[in-house]
């Protein structure tokens, strides 16, 4: 590790109260930006977006007239239904504590900002003052937020391949008052242009739900490519999952259509080596500490307020069963490794 002596954790770091906390600043900025987002007027003599139902998007796909492209129809719909319940984000393991809250929403909430805070651990004790965190895969923006809140003395950058995440981020970070600490880049890790002015600039990169995203052959290459942004001797820091068996024909056929490759284990061990990666933590999450999350996914309030009691009914089922199909064959585990 980097040789910065470590520094107390920030007042509300790892505990459910604090977290908590952060969520009733971060939550209602972070649902006004994603409303106007999603709702704002659209070019030329269209009428403004609409909460119209999602089915919608289907059967516009399916005929042959449309006024609008399927990237278009993806991000009007598909994403507002992700936001709703933030399953564009990772998926967190469930401590006691967490459990014992009455409140699925809630539970979800305050498992995926404990994922944050636990994966980025390493980095909140060691940067520097005016030191640089790296945040590969924007999401919807809890993890810089996170960080930002609690670390005024840091610089964040955060890097998307979707210009639309890098959009909400830029207007959340407006809000919070956070817009002179914290940038993002919209760009594809495996293009030197994207990264390449940051070669060992910084103090720790972080990457939470990123690497299945990297095809088979190509895993060693995106690891390799977030290390070299980071000074000698810090960290990167990573929350992800592998599987211990195979996915079933669907599953996989899901996954793909998605672009999504689950590494096994070995495979996960095998990409960092080749990436000329040493693991200094490799702290593994079995599945019964992540599938309430699939269960949690069910509370439908504010699908029903933005898509219908149709959509509050059957998405979160849907969506319920392919994330236990998906966490049952997989462990997760929050890895800490430095360049050998």
């Amino acid at each position: 590790m980097a040789s910065h002596p470590e520094r107390p954790l920030p007042e509300g770091f790892l505990t459910l109260e604090g977290q908590q906390r952060f969520l009733d600043v971060f939550l209602p900025v972070r649902n006004q930006v994603l409303r106007e987002f999603y709702h704002r007027p659209r070019t030329g003599n269209r009428s403004p977006r609409t909460a119209a139902p999602a089915w919608r998007a289907a059967i516009r796909l399916l005929g042959t007239r449309t006024d609008e492209t399927v990237p278009e129809l993806y991000r009007l719909y598909y994403n507002r239904l992700f936001a709703a319940i933030w399953l564009a984000l990772n998926w967190g393991p469930y401590t006691p504590a967490i459990r014992e809250l009455p409140d699925p929403l809630q539970r979800i909430h305050l498992s995926q900002v404990n994922s944050v805070d636990t994966c980025w651990r390493p980095a909140v004790v060691s940067v520097p003052p005016g030191g640089l965190l790296v945040e590969v895969g924007t999401g919807l923006s809890d993890g810089w937020a996170r960080l930002a809140l609690l670390m005024p003395q840091v610089r964040i950058l955060s890097i998307t391949i979707e210009r639309d995440q890098a959009e909400i981020g830029r207007r959340i970070a407006r809000e919070l008052g956070l817009d002179d600490r914290v940038r993002f880049r919209v760009g594809d890790i495996f293009s030197p242009g994207t990264t390449g002015d940051l070669a060992g600039e910084a103090d720790a990169v972080t990457a939470m739900g990123v690497i299945p995203h990297f095809p088979p052959p190509r895993k060693a290459e995106g690891l390799h490519a977030m290390a070299a942004m980071l000074k000698p001797g810090s960290p990167l820091l990573i929350f992800d999952a592998y599987r211990t068996r195979p996915f079933s024909p669907f599953m996989r056929r899901a996954l793909i259509s998605s672009l999504s490759w689950y590494p096994s284990g070995a495979d996960f061990r095998t990409a960092l080596d080749e990436a000329g990666l040493r693991p200094l933590r490799f702290d593994v999450h079995p599945p019964a500490h992540c599938l309430p999350f699939a269960d949690d996914t069910r509370a439908t309030a504010a699908l029903r307020e933005e898509f219908g009691p149709l959509i509050a009914w059957l998405f979160p089922r849907i969506v319920s069963g392919f994330m236990k199909g998906l966490l049952k064959p997989q462990e997760s585990v929050y890895l800490s490794a430095v360049r050998k």
